[in-house]
């Protein structure tokens, strides 16, 4: 996933503005692998402020689009807190 999608500095700017981004590795992390249904790499998820997740990807990326889906689980996640993104 590094060599394709974070390495995008338009990518990087986005997520930081907008998500407080965390990093699980298979193996010393697999408790979290195991709590959100993951059983393959690389996945991505956006989780609510409750911790519910509002966006699941599994697979690799371009970063234009995946930028665009996590605009609207941005958006879903406000929407369900009741704020505006």
């Amino acid at each position: 996933m590094e060599a394709g999608t974070f390495p995008n500095e338009e990518f990087q700017e986005y997520v930081e503005k907008y998500f407080v981004p965390v990093k699980y590795i298979s193996g010393p992390d697999a408790e979290q692998f195991y709590r959100f249904g993951i059983s393959i790499e690389p996945a991505f998820l956006v989780l609510d402020a409750e911790g519910n997740i509002v966006y699941k990807k599994i697979g690799f990326f371009e970063a234009d689009l995946l930028m665009q889906q996590l605009d609207k689980a941005r958006k879903k996640a406000a929407h369900r807190a009741g704020r505006k993104p």
